[in-house]
C-alpha cells in the first residue's frame, strides 16, 4: 500500500501564476474564462506552491474511481441477488405455512368437536343423575 501511495505521490512545483498577454484581444467569453483561471490557479499556487495540494486531490480521484467502478459494476447485481432472495423465501413462507396450517386446523378442529361431545355428555350425565335420585334421601 504504501509503495503503491509513493509511486502516485509526485508532486511538481506550479508555476507562478501569470495572465495571458493576448488578454485584451481575447472576446469576452474567452476573457472571462481566462480571469476565472488566472483566480483559480492563483489561489491554487497560495494554497500550495509546491503542488501537494493538486497531487492530494489526483489521488483521491484516483481512489474514487478505483472503488466506483467495481461498486457500481457490482452493487446490481447484489441488490438482484437479494430482492430473488427476498421472493423465494416468501414463496416458501407461504407455502410452509400452508402445510403447516391445514393439518393443525384439523386437529383443532377435532378438538373442539371432542370438546362439545365431552361437555354434551357431562351434562346429560348430571341430568341423568338428577333424575335417579334415591327417593328415601340416603
Amino acid at each position: 500500500m504504501k509503495k503503491t501511495f509513493i509511486q502516485h505521490w509526485q508532486p511538481k512545483p506550479l508555476p507562478v501564476p501569470a495572465v495571458d498577454i493576448d488578454l485584451p484581444h481575447l472576446t469576452a467569453v474567452e476573457r472571462s474564462a481566462e480571469v476565472c483561471r488566472f483566480i483559480l490557479s492563483k489561489i491554487e499556487f497560495a494554497l500550495s506552491p509546491l503542488g501537494n495540494l493538486r497531487e492530494f486531490f489526483k489521488l483521491n480521484i484516483r481512489l474514487a474511481v478505483a472503488i466506483a467502478i467495481p461498486v457500481l459494476m457490482v452493487a446490481p447485481l447484489v441488490t438482484m441477488a437479494i430482492t430473488q432472495f427476498k421472493a423465494w423465501i416468501t414463496i416458501l413462507t407461504e407455502t410452509f405455512s400452508s402445510f403447516v396450517l391445514f393439518p393443525l386446523s384439523v386437529v383443532l378442529s377435532i378438538l373442539l368437536v371432542s370438546g362439545m361431545v365431552y361437555i354434551g355428555r357431562s351434562i346429560l350425565e348430571m341430568r341423568m343423575r338428577a333424575q335417579r335420585r334415591d327417593p328415601y334421601g340416603y
